[in-house]
């Protein structure tokens, strides 16, 4: 495969529509799951690619308050958000197709004195149990969290919280930011609905944690609870 050298956190968030994370597809000799994780190793080998290391205001406005428990960060990169949640008191579980990334977060674990829990995976072949987890976190991890839906849904304890933040799709737009890589408009509601209590839903047109800076694109942004 050639090699990706320096990638820019654009050609990283195309990369997800590109390869939708469905490991049992063979490309160029290498799963899907292996090709995104070759591009985000490649990202978060650079310290000039952009990648945000603040966690997500969204989640950081949904645990306000919360007594922490167990948290599940579904592609949890470099740690931002863990490092955040295990700050706060919750006993974190990161899981992330990025060895790069991984290795980023424990550095900066250790530099802060916390412990969290690493799983070099892809959401789809990790086996999140049944009524394990008190809050669920998907920020900007494209569609496996409706692909996944069920499997989340089965794995948030009751009275567990699912957050999640992404990118809406509109259709007038070029760039990265709200385009292919959007979710239609409702696809989130109309997704977890049936089986999660919404007690958080908004489309807005905001800053991004990922994008051109400055720039502000249309998001999806949804709490919901388990009973």
């Amino acid at each position: 495969m050639q090699s990706l050298g320096k990638i820019s956190r654009r050609a990283a968030m195309q990369s997800l529509a590109l390869f939708p994370a469905v490991s049992a597809v063979a490309l160029q000799g290498l799963s899907a799951t292996d090709q995104i994780g070759d591009v985000w190793n490649g990202v978060y080998s650079h310290q000039d690619s952009g990648v945000p290391s603040f966690p997500n205001r969204f989640l950081a406005e949904m645990v306000q308050g919360r007594k922490p428990g167990r948290a599940l960060d579904v592609g949890m990169g470099q740690g931002r958000n863990s490092l955040f949640l295990a700050r706060l008191g919750w006993d974190v579980t990161g899981v992330d197709v990025s060895d790069q990334g991984i290795d980023l977060a424990k550095k900066e674990a250790a530099r802060l004195g916390l412990t969290m829990n690493y799983v070099l995976s892809d959401v789809s072949a990790f086996d999140l149990g049944r009524d394990r987890w008190d809050l669920i976190v998907g920020v900007y991890v494209g569609r496996e969290i409706l692909f996944q839906a069920s499997h989340l849904t089965d794995g948030l304890a009751s009275g567990g919280l699912l957050v999640v933040e992404h990118y809406r799709r509109d259709v007038g737009r070029t760039s990265v930011s709200g385009g292919r890589l959007g979710y239609p408009i409702n696809a989130l509601l109309e997704t977890f609905v049936p089986s999660l209590r919404i007690v958080r839903y908004e489309e807005v047109l905001d800053f991004p944690d990922w994008g051109d800076p400055g720039e502000r694109a249309p998001l999806v942004r949804m709490l919901a609870s388990k009973g």
